[in-house]
């Protein structure tokens, strides 16, 4: 009799613990005991003409697993940064956003209190309503997107390293049999030559492709201790702990005369420093050779996205940095009504294959079609001009991803292989607290705004304009905030163990 008691003591148990924990995934048929709530989530990227259609599917997938809709809005490059920064101040209640240290910055944000902390003791909401996702980040990542020992924002779970190089348009490459470039081109100056074809033979089509937060610039690598915007800098080599003003250092100075010269010569852009959306120009075919951060197939989906097939030619060596963990995340607002209905639709779109590659890749038979079902092998459909976003890095977790036909089926365990032999840079989970210099870092970031555009594009002589900027730049405070953040990191390294 004590024996059939116990049994249905534990049925009981099991009972509660089956619901407790239905209720608070949302998952399956439990999602009935939800309240129905409709959230809104607001991504960067080029529109697509058919979102509202993958919206529409996205809403009957989740509705009987979440009880709940989802609002997806999707801004252009441009403009994606401005308008939440108005929504935030606002104080609009919406539920989820795209964030990242070079939009909607998350450091920024999490100082001025618009996201809500995921992990904080005591109200550990990641546990509770996303496991899953957790375990697929690890402790490693979480931590080096973590402020204060606080995470704000989900990492996208994709490559965890990155290195600077080009993408190439190989139509042009092989109508001119320009192809040893490959091998000969090793830096920034080495391009001149195959520019110089294009200029002369291709008088529609920019040589260079350098504009205004998109240049070669990006090919210094500077490990940015502030912001994107700010000049606070360590070399990315671990060869120093020194924190830089970049504008100071001479090899910052001799890119930006290089990249003056191709301005001259007619390889840029004229009105580059002012030109936001430098994806239309690649989709549009009036790019020959552009810089851009790389990974193991990046120009396969560059090509993609494109409709020009790429190919990549990597300069800089792959390092492990804060801004891969705080590079691609979704953040959720404070303000939001409904923010653990908002985690568990996070939680979901990282772990299910269906959601997931609906709102990468679009309706099977539509905008693709399968090659190989089993092993997740696509090629673009009818209907994919319509609704090809190219974003996996910033869709959740990439290792659920369809691959196209075009991608080495091997796509994944390249980004394994890459993650490995990045360099893991020493100030790697650092991440710098503006709180006694926020005066001194908007000021910088005016003067960022002001000058960089015009230097990184060619668009001025850096013999006249770096002087001028670097004397703007102190005037604004940028050593102090040096002085600060090199007390801060030193303090970093102490704690960590890492000082040299």
């Amino acid at each position: 009799m004590k024996l059939k008691k116990f049994f249905v003591v534990m049925l009981v148990v099991a009972f509660v613990l089956t619901s407790v924990i239905g209720v608070v995934t949302g998952f399956g048929a439990s999602s009935s005991k939800l309240p129905y709530v409709k959230l809104t989530w607001y991504v960067i990227g080029t529109p697509q003409k058919d979102w509202d259609l993958i919206n529409q599917k996205v809403n009957e997938y989740i509705k009987p697993k979440l009880n709940a809709e989802i609002k997806m809005t999707m801004f252009d490059w441009g403009e994606y940064n401005d308008k939440l920064q108005t929504k935030i101040a606002a104080g609009e209640p919406f539920d989820i956003c795209f964030t990242a240290i070079w939009t909607n910055n998350y450091r920024t944000n999490v100082a001025k209190g618009a996201f809500l902390p995921l992990n904080k003791p005591g109200n550990d909401l990641l546990s509770k309503y996303a496991p899953k996702t957790k375990k697929l980040l690890g402790d490693d990542f979480i931590n080096g997107a973590s402020i204060n020992g606080i995470l704000y924002a989900i990492p996208a779970n994709k490559e965890k390293a990155h290195n600077w190089g080009f993408i190439v348009r190989m139509d042009l490459v092989k109508k001119y049999k320009l192809d040893d470039m490959f091998k000969k081109v090793k830096k920034l100056e080495d391009l001149e030559p195959y520019l110089k074809v294009i200029k002369q033979k291709e008088p529609g089509i920019y040589p260079l492709g350098a504009y205004a937060g998109e240049s070669p610039r990006f090919l210094l690598d500077w490990d940015k201790v502030v912001d994107d915007d700010v000049p606070v800098s360590l070399y990315p080599n671990n060869n120093s702990t020194k924190i830089v003003n970049e504008l100071e250092q001479p090899n910052t100075k001799a890119l930006f005369k290089t990249v003056r010269k191709y301005y001259l010569a007619g390889y840029i852009r004229k009105d580059a420093s002012s030109v936001t959306d430098w994806m239309s120009d690649l989709k549009a075919g009036k790019v020959f050779v552009m810089p851009q951060s790389l990974k193991p197939g990046k120009d396969a989906e560059m090509s993609i996205s494109t409709g020009y097939q790429w190919k990549q030619i990597d300069i800089t060596p792959p390092v492990m940095s804060t801004r891969e963990c705080i590079g691609s995340m979704q953040a959720i607002n404070a303000k939001s009504k409904n923010p653990e209905r908002a985690l568990m639709f996070l939680e979901l779109f990282n772990t299910d294959k269906y959601l997931n590659n609906l709102v990468n890749f679009g309706i099977e038979g539509q905008h693709y079609v399968f090659k190989d079902k089993a092993k997740g092998i696509i090629a673009p459909g009818p209907k994919a001009k319509d609704y090809s976003p190219g974003l996996g890095w910033m869709f959740g977790n990439q290792f659920i991803n369809y691959i196209y036909e075009n991608e080495d089926p091997n796509k994944w365990k390249n980004f394994e292989e890459y993650n490995k032999k990045a360099l893991p840079l020493l100030s790697l989970g650092f991440n710098f607290d503006d709180s006694k210099v926020k005066t001194q870092v908007a000021a910088c970031k005016s003067v960022w705004k002001q000058y960089i555009p015009m230097l990184e594009t060619g668009s001025v002589d850096p013999d006249k304009y770096i002087p001028e900027a670097i004397e703007k730049f102190k005037r604004a405070g940028v050593d102090i905030i040096i002085k600060e953040a090199q007390k801060q990191y030193d303090d970093f390294l102490k704690k960590t163990g890492r000082k040299k």
